[in-house]
């Protein structure tokens, strides 16, 4: 590589050195430390990756899965994941970010029963987001609302369901606490 005059001479010709005069503005900042081949590689490769690349989705805190902390109830579980994350540019489409709930049930027999999974999505209540799914259990629609809080120091879900009836039953409402 040729050296242009009055340029110093770097050993690394990626090496980029910042110095600055702290007495010309009171922003100014020195760095003796150059920047080294590596990270200008890294920066440079950064800046060509497709936006997709970047894509980084934080997981719900509801994510996971909770137990009911009353074992005498018969729904004993509740499953939550993210899917999708929707921080990316398909086709020119903006993707969604998906979840989805599963209830599971103690039957009589003592075994667990997991309702089919559900789509669900954040919606707010009372000021706060929700993670809202609607679940069929039969004769009743469970319209169920989940959210992570903490709970003397822990991590707990509070899971709010209105079970729509779909016949002459009376529709009911339900109030639950769940721990990880």
């Amino acid at each position: 590589m040729a050296h242009r005059a009055g340029l110093p001479r770097l050993k690394n010709p990626l090496a980029i050195e910042l110095t600055m005069d702290l007495k010309s503005s009171p922003d100014s900042v020195k760095n003796p430390h150059p920047v080294s081949r590596r990270s200008v590689l890294a920066a440079a490769l950064g800046l060509t990756l497709p936006a997709g690349s970047w894509a980084m989705c934080a997981s719900p805190k509801e994510n996971g899965r909770w137990h009911n902390v009353d074992p005498k109830i018969d729904l004993a579980y509740i499953d939550v994941k993210m899917i999708d994350c929707g921080d990316q540019v398909l086709n020119g489409e903006q993707t969604q970010t998906r979840y989805t709930m599963r209830a599971w049930v103690r039957q009589s027999s003592g075994k667990f029963y997991g309702r089919p999974s559900v789509a669900a999505n954040y919606r707010a209540w009372k000021g706060q987001q929700w993670l809202y799914g609607r679940i069929p259990t039969g004769g009743y629609q469970d319209h169920m609302w989940l959210h992570a809080e903490e709970k003397d120091g822990q991590p707990h879900l509070h899971v709010r369901i209105k079970h729509e009836s779909l016949d002459s039953k009376p529709s009911a409402s339900s109030d639950f606490w769940f721990k990880r």
